[in-house]
């Protein structure tokens, strides 16, 4: 079976070869652009009309009622499992356009995959995480015909017929969507601050009992030049917890995030979270259950030239840090984590 890395490099030059800069500009209306953009992007991704995908698709509803779909994908010509709305080439992408596609899954749950494109820009998006009813709103994956690098093109590669996996592939976005849900659900937890937030920190701080003139300074104090100063000296605790002195890296507490989400989305780790942590050596990278090496997850490798992560004495070359390549390690991370807890 080829690789991301292999599928990466025929999709560069198949890019190279097309001329999609003039597709572009013979593309001033919806048919055109199905024509001379959407349909070769999908047939760069291995995928043929005859077999793999069709136009104007009918969904019907529990109650009868019949949706059109512009374009669909299915495999081996069974129910679709990608819905794409597509608009002409000229046409921004727009939340009203989303719309439109987040109402085809209301006919078709079965679908849990949507594209919305204009033959230049493709958005990708999958149910939520929290609701598998519900398109997210945000795209996981977003690739531009006009501005793309080597890794863009190995990212949508997951998509190529040779390498696609539908569980895979939500498994991923599910992870996307999460960390992206957990960034904002910190920022608003941090600004602004609420009054169980506050009475923490004055906690904290030795405090007895907090008063709303005290609430009022606190506030004042918790802003983006106080979190900042709070963050390196985070920073510091971390690099002492290594036991190294070695400074972590910011690909390394990526890595470290994407798995520890990775596993806390398990029921059975869930309840451990507080347990895992990391510890950075020179020229290795491990996560570890309760600070010990001797309950060690996994370890990574990573620099300039080559990544590798090695989980229960078994070696894995990465092609790069990234939820995507992580996650295929997933049941191996939970498997490893369970034995530890």
């Amino acid at each position: 079976m080829a690789t991301i890395k292999q599928i990466g490099s025929l999709l560069e030059k198949s890019f190279d070869k097309w001329d999609y800069k003039k597709a572009i500009k013979l593309s001033d209306n919806e048919s055109k652009t199905r024509d001379y953009l959407i349909e070769p992007f999908f047939n760069l991704l291995g995928y043929n009309k005859m077999d793999h995908y069709s136009h104007e698709y009918s969904l019907r509803n529990t109650k009868g009622s019949v949706r059109k779909v512009d374009m669909v994908v299915t495999l081996n010509r069974k129910n679709p499992i990608m819905l794409i709305e597509c608009k002409k080439a000229t046409s921004n992408l727009t939340k009203s356009h989303f719309k439109q596609l987040s109402k085809y899954f209301d006919h078709h749950k079965e679908s849990k995959i949507g594209i919305l494109t204009n033959g230049v820009v493709y958005e990708f998006y999958t149910v939520k995480w929290n609701n598998s009813k519900s398109l997210c709103e945000e795209p996981f994956l977003v690739f531009d015909l006009r501005d793309f690098t080597r890794s863009d093109l190995e990212d949508i590669a997951n998509f190529h017929l040779q390498l696609f996996n539908v569980k895979d592939i939500l498994e991923i976005s599910e992870e996307t969507y999460f960390l992206n849900d957990f960034n904002i659900a910190l920022t608003k937890t941090l600004f602004p601050a609420s009054d169980e937030l506050l009475k923490m920190i004055y906690q904290n701080m030795g405090g007895k009992r907090a008063t709303e003139s005290k609430n009022k300074r606190l506030r004042k104090l918790l802003n983006s030049v106080s979190l900042h100063e709070a963050i390196e000296k985070i920073k510091v605790l971390e690099g002492r917890q290594s036991s190294s002195g070695i400074f972590t890296t910011a690909e390394e507490q990526k890595s470290f995030q994407i798995i520890k989400t990775i596993l806390v989305m398990n029921p059975r780790l869930k309840i451990h979270c507080d347990r895992f942590g990391y510890r950075d050596y020179k020229g290795q990278f491990k996560i570890l259950v309760d600070d010990m090496p001797s309950k060690e997850i996994c370890n990574l490798s990573l620099s300039t030239s080559t990544n590798s992560i090695v989980i229960d004495g078994v070696s894995y070359s990465l092609e790069k840090v990234s939820t995507f390549e992580l996650s295929k390690y997933k049941k191996k991370l939970v498997d490893s984590a369970l034995k530890q807890v």
